[in-house]
């Protein structure tokens, strides 16, 4: 059968890291194996799913080009392509396997169950459903009760082959009958998944370690409507700076807020790929991330999110990318000023808006901010300033031959050296306390327009 993998979210907050790592590692098997790569939208949550998270789930996706294809925006033969959509699908499947003796309603309420939780708890024991219900007959049940359904779990050992694992082996006694419909009709995740995933001939699932629990409740379910299990590889989540793993609550790691700060796709996508594992040095395309994907190769250790990393494969990006692409992406026109003073801070910048204010002081009109404001109020930053204005008002040029005579006599005048004596000329100059090397804005700023922002500013 034709590989078929799925990324399957749920609507209730943006894309982060974590799962954006699972959709590309789902997205470069699929392109590895020539199968199909399908979005389905897991929305059973009614309370916290959204149509705007599921917006932005899918135009992160397309942002990191992250193609597929089937999905709730494309339809497909498979579909529909919403949890939301194939409820009457569910409860077909339910009534299959009440139908067969192996689901049965329960009529446990939220109180009893929970005061049966803190028993087991408090005994030492793991909790789980101990079957009360399994042999209530029709005539037994209570009147007027909406009963919740229960997969009638078979004493056995579960055992599969996991990608990333090996063998992993469960005893089916650890987690007890389980709920598959709940008493509002709502199917439990556990089932709507495997429904979904038999339905639409998923092959391969990758996915993250915090499912690996429910890999035997699925596969007993998939062996009970009578389908093939799919070949499951669980992945280590990939952690946050605070050794935790990363979620919807790391605001910083979401793709939304990467893509406003400045960040490209193709950094982001290096950074991910290896979340886990090691496709070898290097910038690659998701062309070369495909031709070399390789599960078996995938790292079982979780994986720590670090953002220099990512700012490393940043500044990469941005330095594969020409002229006009990067005026472009900062909303610049571009003359040849600008081009030279974009061609020098660029190996200064680690992400587009770090660009933009590189280059800000060369596009028009000098604007301070509040650290080159304060700086320059500074009594030893005003004698450096005035210094230096004497001494480039008597140079014909500001090559850089004239730069050092001229920065020698601001030394001489004002005893000042290092950061004392070159931050304060430079946030002058740009508006800026940190920035590109002084020789630099001095030459693309050139002698008639350094005068003229020295005199702006009141030297």
């Amino acid at each position: 059968m034709r590989p078929r993998t799925r990324f399957a979210p749920s609507p209730t907050g943006n894309l982060h890291i974590g799962n954006a790592r699972t959709a590309l590692f789902n997205w470069l098997f699929a392109r590895r194996m020539g199968g199909d790569f399908v979005l389905r939208i897991e929305d059973t949550d009614i309370e916290r799913s959204s149509l705007s998270f599921e917006a932005s789930i899918l135009e992160d996706l397309k942002w990191l080009m992250l193609n597929w294809d089937e999905g709730p925006d494309i339809g497909g033969k498979w579909g529909p392509y919403r949890q939301s959509e194939r409820l009457g699908l569910y409860r077909e499947l339910v009534d299959k396997l009440s139908g067969n003796g192996v689901a049965y309603n329960c009529y446990c309420t939220k109180v009893r169950l929970e005061e049966l939780k803190k028993s087991q708890l408090a005994s030492g024991i793991p909790p789980r459903y101990d079957n009360r219900c399994r042999g209530i007959k029709a005539g037994e049940a209570p009147k007027g009760a909406s009963p919740a359904i229960r997969f009638k779990v078979p004493p056995k050992d579960v055992s599969f082959a996991d990608g990333v694992h090996g063998e992993v082996i469960f005893d089916s006694k650890s987690f007890g009958d389980f709920v598959i419909m709940g008493s509002d009709g709502a199917a439990s995740y556990n089932f709507a998944v495997v429904a979904d995933d038999a339905l639409m001939g998923i092959t391969d699932v990758i996915r993250g370690d915090d499912h690996l629990s429910n890999t035997p409740r699925q596969i007993l379910l998939f062996e009970a409507l009578g389908f093939k299990p799919p070949r499951f590889s669980h992945i280590p989540l990939v952690l946050g700076h605070d050794r935790l793993p990363l979620g919807k609550r790391d605001l910083s790691a979401s793709l939304r807020s990467l893509r406003e700060e400045g960040y490209l796709p193709e950094a982001v996508l290096n950074s991910i790929a290896r979340l886990g594992w090691s496709p070898g040095e290097g910038f690659l395309s998701l062309d070369d991330a495909a031709r070399l994907f390789d599960i078996g190769r995938l790292s079982r250790s979780p994986s720590v999110f670090d953002p220099s990393t990512l700012k490393r494969y940043n500044k990469m990006a941005i330095n594969n990318l020409s002229h006009e692409e990067l005026f472009r992406l900062m909303g610049l026109t571009a003359d040849e000023e600008l081009k030279r003073a974009l061609e020098a801070v660029k190996p200064n910048a680690e992400t587009i808006g770090g660009l933009k204010r590189l280059i800000g002081p060369f596009t028009g009109e000098l604007s301070l901010t509040e650290d080159a404001r304060s700086l320059l109020s500074e009594p030893y930053s005003k004698e450096v300033v005035k210094a230096f204005f004497k001494e480039a008002e008597g140079a014909d040029t500001l090559d850089e031959t004239n730069y050092l005579n001229i920065m020698n006599g601001v030394k001489r005048a004002t005893g000042e050296k290092g950061k004392r004596l070159y931050m304060p000329i430079r946030a002058a100059l740009t508006g800026q306390a940190e920035g590109i090397e002084l020789v630099t804005i001095l030459k693309l700023l050139g002698r008639d327009k350094v005068i003229e922002r020295l005199k702006k500013i009141g030297v």
